[in-house]
C-alpha cells in the first residue's frame, strides 16, 4: 500500500468528466501520456532508497512504479505524488490493483460511475475500491493507508524530482484511531478481544495492542 502522506494521488488537469470520450475512453490515449521507463525507474530507485526505504526488498524488478490514480482514470502521469513502488508479489500486489483500475474505467466510460468518484475511491483506498467494485462486497470503503482528504488531491502534474535528485520526504504509515489489528484482507479490526480479531477477514496480519 502507498504511504498516504507521500503518495496521496494526483490528477491529470487535461482530463475531466466532459472530455472523457476524447481522453481516457479513447483507445490508445494513455500511451500518448505514459512517462518513459527511464523516468519511472529513476523515481522508483529514489523512493526505494529514500522515502519508501522501510521496504526491506530493494530489488528494482520486484516492483512496478505504479500510478495510484491510474492513467486510465485521469491520474497525473509524472507527479511523484501519484507514483509509488508497488510490489508484484503478495495478496495486494500490482495485478490485483490492475483489476480495479480496469473495472473503474469501464464503469466511468459507461456512465455508471463519475470520474471524480472513481478517482477518489482509488486514491483513498484502492483495496476497498477493489472489494466494492470487483468483488461486489457492499461495505463502506476502509482507509488502509495514512488517510488524505480527497479534496487535497494534487490537481496538476507539477511534483517532479529534479534530474539526479533524491526524494527527501519521510513518513510512517499509521492505522486509524481505535484499530486493534490489521487483517490479512487489508481491513481493520476494532475488537478488544483476540478471539474476535479479523473474523471472516482472513486472520490477523498485524496486532496493534
Amino acid at each position: 500500500m502507498p504511504i498516504g502522506s507521500l503518495t496521496p494521488g494526483a490528477k491529470n488537469p487535461a482530463v475531466n468528466q466532459s472530455d472523457i470520450r476524447m481522453t481516457i475512453c479513447k483507445s490508445g490515449w494513455t500511451s500518448t501520456i505514459r512517462p518513459t521507463s527511464s523516468y519511472t525507474d529513476r523515481v522508483k530507485k529514489e523512493q526505494l532508497f529514500g522515502s519508501y526505504a522501510a521496504d526491506s526488498d530493494k530489488v528494482m524488478g520486484d516492483y512496478e512504479e505504479d500510478h495510484l490514480i491510474s492513467l486510465e482514470l485521469g491520474g497525473g502521469p509524472t507527479s511523484v505524488a501519484n507514483l509509488w513502488p508497488e510490489p508484484y508479489a503478495g495478496a495486494l500486489g500490482v495485478r490485483v490493483k490492475d483489476r480495479v483500475e480496469t473495472k473503474l474505467k469501464t464503469l466511468v466510460c459507461t456512465g455508471k460511475v463519475t470520474l471524480r468518484a472513481a478517482q477518489e475511491a482509488i486514491a483513498t483506498d484502492w483495496y476497498g475500491a477493489y472489494q466494492r467494485y470487483v468483488l461486489g462486497i457492499n461495505t463502506p470503503l476502509t482507509v488502509v493507508t495514512t488517510p488524505t482528504p480527497t479534496s487535497t488531491l494534487i490537481p496538476a502534474d507539477t511534483a517532479m524530482p529534479k534530474p539526479g535528485g533524491t526524494a527527501t520526504a519521510t513518513a510512517t504509515a499509521t492505522h486509524p484511531a481505535g484499530a486493534t489489528a490489521l487483517c490479512k484482507d487489508g481491513t481493520y479490526s476494532y475488537s478488544l478481544h483476540h478471539s474476535g480479531f479479523c473474523s471472516g477477514h482472513g486472520g490477523v496480519a498485524v496486532f496493534y495492542i
